[in-house]
C-alpha cells in the first residue's frame, strides 16, 4: 500500500470526535484510504461497510436507527468503548446523514465516510451536521505520489521553488515519468497499469462509470448524450475563458441547462472552475471563469488535446494543492495562474527570456511581486524557470 500525502492529515483525525467525510472523484483511492485508516486504528472495535453492497446498505435503511446498533453488537462489537465505523459510497443511501447524525449523537461511534460527490455532501448533509463533520477532498495523485507509485525514490521540494534555475539532474531522472503523468493523469489504477492500450481502456471504463453511476444517481438530467457533448466541448476549451452562450448554441440546449451541467460536473469532480483574479469580488464574479479537468487523462479521453493544453491542465492540478488558484487576463495578454493572490505563474512548454519579461510586466501591472515561469522541456539558451516535474 503506497502512502498518500493526505494520509498524514487523516491519521490525526482518528482520535477526534468529528465525523470525517472523504470525498473526491471515482477511482481516486478513497476505499484504499478507508482501509488504511482502519489498519491504523489499534482497537479491534471497528468495522467497514460498503454501500455498493446491498446487504450492507440494508442494515442502515431501517427507520429505527437503534436496530443498527443491535445488529452491530450482535456481531461482537460494543459501544461501551469507542466504536469506529467506516462507510464507503454514502451517496448511495439518501438517509445516510440522518442515520449518522443520530448514531453519532447517541452512541460512542466515530465515523469515517466516503462519497464521490461534493454535490451530495453539500446538498444532502443538512445544516444540523454543522460542527459535527470535517470534509477532506481527495484528488488524483500528486507528482510526488506518482513517482512513488512507479517505484522511484526522489523527494520533491515541499514548497514551490520561486528562484532557482532549471534543474537538469532532476529533469534527466524524472522527465519520462512526468511526460506519462501529463499524458495519462494521476488516477492510481491507471498509474499502476503499464500497457498503454490498457490504460486507455481503463480510462474509458472509468469515464463510462461516472456517466452511468454518478450522473444517473445524483442528477435528474434528461439526456446523458447532451451532457457528454458538453464535456467534450469543455475538454477542447481547457485553459480558455468559458463561453456558455457558445456551448449552448453548439449543443442546442438552453444556457441555464449548460450552466447546471457545468455546476454538476464541478461538484462531482470532473472539472475545476478557475475564476478571474481581481482585488474586487464584484469584478471577479462578473468575469468568465476558465475550465480545467481534475484529471488530465480523462480530459485527453474526451478531446484530442494539444501538448500545451495537456501540460497546462497538469500544472493546474499540481498548483491546486498549494491554495487558491485564479487566472488573470487583459487585452495585452494573460497570466495563466495566480496562486493565493500573491504569486503569478506562466506555463510554457519551452520557456524563453521573452516569456519571463512579459510575465514580470503583467504581474507588476496587478501589483504582484512574485512570479515564475513553469516549463515542460529543457530550453537550450535559457534556464531561469522551474521545471514542472519539481512541483510536488
Amino acid at each position: 500500500m503506497i502512502h498518500r500525502i493526505i494520509w498524514e492529515q487523516l491519521k490525526k483525525e482518528i482520535d477526534t470526535d468529528e465525523i470525517i467525510v472523504i470525498t473526491g472523484p471515482r477511482q481516486v483511492g478513497k476505499t484504499t484510504t478507508l482501509n488504511w485508516l482502519l489498519n491504523e486504528i489499534v482497537s479491534k472495535n471497528k468495522l467497514y461497510f460498503d454501500f455498493q453492497n446491498i446487504s450492507d446498505r440494508e442494515i442502515f435503511e431501517t427507520k429505527n436507527f437503534n436496530t443498527i446498533v443491535d445488529e452491530i453488537t450482535s456481531r461482537g462489537f460494543t459501544t461501551n468503548e469507542k466504536l469506529y465505523i467506516a462507510i464507503d459510497e454514502i451517496q448511495l443511501l439518501d438517509t445516510t446523514p440522518g442515520v449518522v447524525k443520530y448514531l453519532n449523537d447517541h452512541y460512542n461511534i466515530k465515523f469515517f465516510l466516503t462519497g464521490s460527490s461534493s454535490f451530495y455532501i453539500k446538498n444532502r448533509f443538512t445544516e444540523s451536521m454543522a460542527g459535527r463533520k470535517l470534509i477532506y477532498e481527495m484528488f488524483p495523485l500528486r507528482f510526488q505520489e506518482f513517482i512513488a507509485f512507479k517505484g522511484v525514490t526522489y523527494n520533491l521540494p515541499k514548497s514551490i521553488d520561486l528562484s532557482g534555475d532549471f534543474n537538469k539532474n532532476a529533469f534527466n531522472l524524472l522527465a519520462p515519468f512526468y511526460r506519462e503523468y501529463i499524458e495519462y493523469g494521476g488516477l492510481p489504477k491507471i498509474v499502476l497499469t503499464n500497457n498503454i492500450e490498457r490504460k486507455k481502456e481503463l480510462l474509458q471504463e472509468m469515464f463510462s462509470s461516472y456517466i452511468t453511476l454518478d450522473v444517473q444517481a445524483m442528477s435528474d438530467f434528461q439526456s446523458s448524450t447532451e451532457l457528454r457533448k458538453v464535456i467534450k466541448l469543455l475538454a477542447t476549451r481547457i485553459g480558455s475563458r468559458l463561453n456558455v452562450n457558445e456551448i449552448s448554441k453548439i449543443v442546442g440546449i438552453s444556457r441555464p441547462t449548460v450552466s447546471s451541467y457545468i455546476e454538476f460536473l464541478e461538484k462531482t469532480y470532473l472539472i475545476r472552475n478557475l475564476s478571474a483574479y481581481s482585488k474586487s469580488v464584484d469584478v471577479s464574479s462578473r468575469l468568465p471563469s476558465k475550465i480545467y479537468f481534475v484529471d488530465t487523462g480523462i480530459a485527453n479521453l474526451n478531446a484530442d488535446l494539444s501538448s500545451g493544453a495537456k501540460y497546462e491542465n497538469t500544472v493546474c492540478h499540481q498548483l491546486s494543492f498549494y491554495g487558491d488558484l485564479n487566472y488573470y487576463e487583459t487585452r495585452d495578454g494573460e497570466i495563466d495562474f495566480v496562486l493565493n493572490n500573491k504569486t503569478a505563474f506562466e506555463v510554457k512548454e519551452t520557456p524563453t527570456d521573452t516569456s519571463l519579461s512579459r510575465l514580470k510586466a503583467r504581474a507588476k501591472g496587478i501589483k504582484i511581486n512574485k512570479c515564475r515561469l513553469i516549463g515542460k522541456e529543457e530550453s537550450a539558451k535559457f534556464n531561469n524557470y522551474l521545471w514542472g516535474g519539481l512541483i510536488r
